[in-house]
């Protein structure tokens, strides 16, 4: 995963120019991605939030239309009170779609700065995204200076074995065998190439540490449990939960930050806006 420091051509950004720190949040489960926004967007207020999502569209050229969601600084509704635009998706591909978009929300709020978490859509990678920006940053097109866009990805431990080596194709959008759109790539595929480009990895806590039942790969329950709601012991949950983040740790880079428990985590652990020097980490 490339690191990309100071470059001399952002010493020439005007005074007063506004400044901007990028967090891109990746996945390929939609309710772990939203899971962890909320979360994130929770830890600070003042963030603005861009969440991109995709839905079928028979009348678009690609077959589907993006969905984006912009919430601006102090929404006390977080994700859910933000203003969504529905459009035909028109470009080559969805990572094309997606960055040429985010493109389009800064350049919509040309005085705003501070930080933004911009979420992308299932299975999209966020180093090809995060290098156009720090790109249009560097040669002005853009009304803001990017200091620093860091790649994330959500991993919800419950669930996370079998998608990981799950060989059905990813699925993209759609919610029934008649609308879903499929993704080339394999689920398990994505799930390891979005923990290994990721900067931050964003765990959530598997339920049956809390009380839920935990479920192997063909179904059973943990320990004996009873899958329709009987609990792992602590013991059980916890030895699970060190298995399945081992593996976590075992496919990230390893200069990757793993936060354990994305709740116990806020955006200034991402962002490192205190005492960190400008850069573009991708």
């Amino acid at each position: 995963m490339p690191r990309h420091p100071s470059l001399p051509s952002w010493g020439n950004t005007e005074a007063g120019t506004p400044r901007v720190s990028l967090v891109l949040l990746t996945g390929v489960d939609r309710l772990a991605i939203d899971a962890v926004a909320f979360s994130l967007a929770d830890s600070r207020p003042a963030i603005r939030v861009a969440a991109c999502d995709v839905a079928p569209d028979p009348a678009s050229p690609t077959g589907l239309s993006l969905v984006r969601t912009v919430c601006e600084p102090g929404n006390s509704d977080s994700l859910l009170g933000g203003d969504t635009t529905v459009f035909p998706m028109d470009d080559c591909c969805l990572t094309c779609a997606c960055k040429h978009d985010l493109v389009r929300v800064m350049n919509a709020a040309p005085e705003w700065s501070g930080a933004m978490l911009a979420v992308l859509p299932v299975g999209v990678e966020g180093t090809a995204v995060a290098q156009y920006l720090a790109d249009s940053s560097m040669l002005g097109d853009l009304p803001c200076a990017i200091d620093t866009i860091h790649v994330a990805t959500a991993v919800g431990l419950d669930g996370f074995e079998s998608r990981l080596f799950d060989d059905d194709r990813l699925v993209i959008a759609g919610t029934t065998d008649d609308d879903a759109v499929l993704d080339s790539r394999s689920t398990g595929v994505v799930q390891t190439r979005l923990i290994r480009e990721a900067a931050h990895i964003l765990m959530l806590p598997m339920l049956a540490a809390g009380g839920g039942a935990a479920l192997t790969n063909d179904g059973t329950a943990l320990g004996g449990a009873d899958p329709e709601g009987a609990a792992m012991s602590p013991r059980q949950g916890a030895d699970e939960t060190a298995r399945l983040s081992a593996i976590v740790t075992a496919l990230a880079d390893p200069a990757a930050t793993i936060h354990p428990d994305v709740h116990c985590t806020d955006l200034h652990a991402l962002i490192g806006d205190v005492c960190t020097p400008s850069r573009v980490r991708v």
